[in-house]
């Protein structure tokens, strides 16, 4: 069984066995001029199929079945027949020579402007929806942008970003967790109870640490707040007693909804909540949280990113903040 691989040093094509680590050294010209003759088994054809001379294709696929050790193709008079080594080669060369076409095209579109890879951390606390008057902003001046979102907490995002998986990263961090980071601050947000719309609270303007003495707690797992909340309802003499813990939003929203418990999260998560939730103010809580763009201070953008770092800049969140 042969394998092919490109060689990095030196972006030539290495064919070896699987039992042997030594491969042959393979040309991308010398990959076209085989399948020309494989394809019309005439060498003159083939060559002037690839625009060459006859001798400097034949000189080619020589020095490819040097390679190899082995000939790839046998001559009976003016037939040209493809040996079991060139019927084995066949399928991996068409493979590599395809991969080298496409990666090519790739890197035109790439330098032409025509395809923008933009790749973003996104924190499980930030609702999609703030960036999404962004991207259609950035999808009118990148048409070819390529959008890549990764999920997760907030510290697993800025190692995302650290180690170069993603370009951008959007989450409520301190920006002094490493060096070489440039932080932007975007918006600040005050933390809101969350309870059932219809639940016993639901019509008071604002809850007192009495009204929690009994409280059910449904917790966000991934709050970059929830130390400071616990902190918080601790020097109000109340037991945050968790009853319900969540990985995401959507499943925060269904449990406190139910009326299965009560819950913290940020002014954003709150207006992009159903119609079953309500989130009121507790009397002597003034947690907020401050939600940054993040990137690798001194790496360079891509297009795409530039452009969306001007964009969170500039934009105006107290519209996409501020529930109605």
């Amino acid at each position: 069984m042969y394998e092919l691989s490109l060689c990095a040093s030196c972006s030539v094509w290495q064919i070896s066995q699987t039992c042997d680590p030594k491969g042959a050294r393979v040309e991308l010209y010398q990959i076209r001029y085989f399948l020309a003759v494989s394809r019309t088994l005439n060498f003159t054809r083939a060559a002037e199929d690839c625009n060459v001379s006859q001798p400097a294709l034949t000189r080619a696929i020589q020095k490819l079945e040097q390679e190899l050790g082995a000939p790839l193709f046998r001559r009976e008079g003016r037939r040209t027949h493809l040996t079991d080594l060139g019927r084995a080669m066949l399928p991996p060369l068409q493979q590599s020579l395809e991969a080298a076409e496409q990666a090519k095209e790739q890197a035109e579109n790439y330098g032409r402007g025509d395809v923008a890879p933009l790749r973003i951390g996104l924190s499980e606390s930030v609702p999609l929806e703030l960036l999404l008057p962004l991207i259609r902003e950035l999808t009118k001046a990148y048409p070819g942008m390529q959008l890549e979102l990764s999920r997760g907490t907030g510290s697993s995002v800025m190692a995302q970003l650290e180690e170069g998986e993603v370009e951008l990263a959007l989450a409520a961090m301190d920006g002094s967790i490493w060096s070489r980071i440039d932080a932007w601050p975007l918006f600040s947000e005050d933390m809101r109870l969350c309870l059932a719309v219809n639940g016993p609270l639901a019509l008071q303007s604002s809850v007192t640490a009495s009204d929690l003495s009994d409280a059910v707690f449904v917790t966000r797992r991934h709050c970059e707040s929830s130390e400071a909340i616990v902190d918080a309802l601790r020097r109000m003499n109340v037991a945050m007693s968790e009853g319900y813990s969540a990985d995401r939003e959507s499943d925060f929203e269904t449990l406190v909804s139910s009326g299965a418990g009560v819950g913290f999260a940020p002014q954003s998560i709150v207006k992009n909540a159903g119609a079953t939730v309500v989130a009121l103010p507790v009397e002597g809580l003034d947690i907020q949280r401050t939600v940054s763009l993040f990137a690798v201070a001194g790496r360079r953008y891509s297009p795409a990113a530039a452009g969306l770092v001007r964009l969170a800049r500039s934009a105006d969140w107290s519209v996409s903040v501020t529930p109605p």
